[in-house]
């Protein structure tokens, strides 16, 4: 048992200086473009390899809006999306299976697979949007719905109580329907699936919601691997990009993720990750033209959007101090007893 942990606890680290060496190999060949304009690649790749890893999203939540906002092309993110997920949240299926392999939902993973995979067939091959302004659009959409749905889950303080799924003929049904709607997403913005899959899992069949975030990210890691081949096949991958971002997806996917995650807890980091959704959101709002709408409109829509935002998180701040007050008396009538962690 001793010599099965130490290998567990040495193979990260191998990884990593495997990961290293091969990327000082490879240096000189995209030096140029590296240190001229794509520096600051790493640390972006470390803060999306542990949003993407513990955290119901991708890493394409925080790839998409920075690297549009720099003037890169969209399809070109969600090409390098699905790229450096297949590389970053394989590393990070491999961290949980050797931290936990009972956090997988095993049996749902192959029917998952499969509608995720006729989904990017069809938005892949079948019906790619090359439009620039409708996929940042359609990013930012969904990005905003999902913040939603976070927030109003934080406010139910709703309980999980399974660990397991059972698949049946109607449950199976959804979870293929909900899979391929996924697919579609990845194929377009390079992600989505995963986020999708971790709220009908917490949402309709209350599955305990690290269960459903670690089985998110090993669906998503097999829809990144292959979208990819599809993009290498049939339409592109900007190398350039993945090289650049390398380091600091392997450092935060090996080791930053597992220790910010123990370090702040899963509702902090759930504020912090709908904070950045919603700041994107509201900034794409303000300058997008796909949709026409008059100035003094726009503004409108972004203080009542603010000022609602502004009202939710009071809000949940306010539950989450009476919690810690009645998790006090509870301290003070029960002194034998520890109060109850917050999950």
């Amino acid at each position: 048992m001793k010599n099965e942990r130490r290998k567990k606890h040495k193979s990260p680290w191998i990884i990593l200086a495997l990961a290293l060496t091969g990327w000082l190999a490879m240096l000189p060949f995209f030096s140029e473009a590296f240190f001229s304009g794509l520096f600051f690649m790493p640390f972006v790749g470390a803060v999306a390899a542990v949003v993407a890893n513990i955290t119901p999203a991708a890493a394409g939540i925080i790839y998409f809006p920075i690297l549009t906002h720099l003037s890169v092309s969209p399809v070109t993110v969600a090409q390098f999306n699905l790229a450096i997920q297949a590389y970053g949240m394989g590393l990070g299926t491999f961290r949980w299976f050797l931290f936990n392999r009972r956090l997988f939902l095993f049996n749902v993973l192959p029917l998952s697979i499969a509608g995720g995979l006729l989904g990017e067939i069809v938005s892949m091959v079948i019906y790619p949007i090359r439009a620039p302004e409708m996929l940042t659009l359609i990013f930012n959409g969904i990005a905003f719905v999902f913040t939603q749905i976070i927030f109003f889950s934080l406010l139910r303080n709703t309980k999980y109580p399974n660990n397991s799924f059972t698949l049946t003929a109607s449950s199976g049904t959804v979870l293929f329907a909900v899979a391929f709607v996924g697919g579609l997403l990845c194929g377009w913005i390079g992600f989505g699936i995963d986020t999708i899959f971790y709220f009908m899992m917490t949402m309709v069949y209350r599955i305990n919601p690290a269960v459903a975030i670690v089985t998110s990210i090993a669906l998503m890691a097999v829809m990144s691997i292959t979208g990819t081949l599809f993009n290498v096949f049939i339409h592109n991958v900007p190398f350039t990009l993945f090289y650049s971002a390398l380091p600091g997806v392997t450092l935060g996917g090996l080791f930053l993720a597992a220790y910010i995650a123990v370090r702040m807890g899963p509702r902090n980091i759930l504020l912090l990750f709908t904070f950045f959704l919603s700041a994107d959101f509201f900034m794409t709002l303000w300058t997008q033209q796909t949709i026409p709408m008059s100035e003094t409109i726009r503004k409108l829509v972004i203080y009542v959007l603010v000022f609602y935002l502004l009202a939710i998180h009071v809000r949940i701040m306010r539950n989450q101090s009476r919690a810690v007050e009645r998790r006090g008396k509870d301290q003070g009538s029960y002194d034998s007893t520890p109060p109850a962690s917050e999950s």
